[in-house]
């Protein structure tokens, strides 16, 4: 999908109608022939790219090693705690019940 959005790629820009996806389609299958073809007269095998290296076994297991340890840090430490008071994002600055827009700069 990453060669429609390119300069040299299907939309340029554009909408796309159905005759036109039809043909890149149509297009890319046999790009796809021409790829292999060349893979096999060189004796390259471009299955084991780079490309391929962020989802082996390894990879996927310390993705999912780093998003438990980032849950574990949110339950610790959460961004939002549950409070009745009004509190800036941007300063964490809390405010009360007596707080109000003219009040800001204060």
């Amino acid at each position: 999908m990453k060669n429609l959005k390119t300069f040299a790629g299907l939309t340029h820009g554009r909408g796309v109608s159905d005759s036109v996806l039809a043909r890149w389609t149509q297009g890319m299958t046999a790009l796809q022939h021409i790829c292999y073809g060349i893979e096999e007269l060189s004796g390259v095998d471009l299955t084991s790219s780079d490309q391929h290296l962020k989802i082996s076994d390894s990879r996927v297991q310390r993705d999912n090693d780093d998003c438990r340890k980032m849950v574990e840090w949110f339950k610790h430490y959460n961004p939002f705690p549950e409070t009745s008071n009004l509190i800036s994002l941007s300063t964490g600055v809390a405010g009360d019940s007596r707080m109000n827009c003219h009040m800001v700069k204060e």
